[in-house]
């Protein structure tokens, strides 16, 4: 026995009841609206899929990739060593985590600093202070040492007694040799506890 065409309308009457809610109207236009988009991405994982299984099925690809998978692996596999390290370090996590803590504010407060340009400049001028005037002697003794130097390469004179004499009274000589005694006589002190 065939359906009529009034069968057939008695059979869609709840869809039509459905389709004639405003919601399901607007959900049905929007899923329409998106079903461009839906086909694209569909076709992406087809194409993928069908990647993917010429890939498994090819075995030179598959002895490649889990061949370089294997040394990769092999090298995260735990050794007595390792795992006796991360044990020592577990159990060192309390203190660890106390000095992390008191480290904190320190490093909140380095990292304020750095992001200030002005700190950053007031303490960059700072250090320029500090270190200009050691920096200065340092190049006046190395200066001072290579015109000596010059100096000696120069002369050729042949050293007396006398020479040595005059030279002894020299003030800058006699602060060294009392430098140089004071020293032996501090160091061939007894040492007190």
């Amino acid at each position: 026995m065939q359906k009529t065409t009034i069968d057939h309308l008695s059979d869609l009457q709840p869809l039509l009841s459905l389709l004639s809610q405003k919601e399901i109207q607007t959900s049905l236009i929007e899923t329409l609206e998106k079903l461009p988009g839906l086909v694209d991405q569909y076709s992406a994982l087809e194409r993928n899929i069908a990647f993917i299984k010429s890939t498994l099925s090819d075995k030179e690809s598959m002895d490649y990739l889990l061949g370089g998978l294997g040394d990769e692996f092999g090298k995260y596999i735990p050794t007595k060593d390792s795992l006796e390290a991360l044990t020592a370090l577990v159990q060192g996590l309390p203190k660890y985590t106390k000095y992390l803590s008191m480290m904190e504010p320190i490093m909140d407060f380095l990292l304020s600093i750095s992001r200030d340009k002005e700190s950053v400049d007031y303490l960059y001028k700072g250090a320029q202070e500090i270190a200009g005037p050691i920096q200065q002697k340092v190049e006046n003794g190395m200066n001072l040492i290579q015109r000596a130097k010059n100096e000696a390469d120069k002369d050729h004179s042949p050293v007396t007694i006398f020479t040595v004499f005059k030279l002894i009274k020299e003030p800058a000589v006699q602060r060294g040799i009392h430098f140089v005694k004071a020293l032996v006589t501090l160091a061939s002190e007894p040492k007190s506890k």
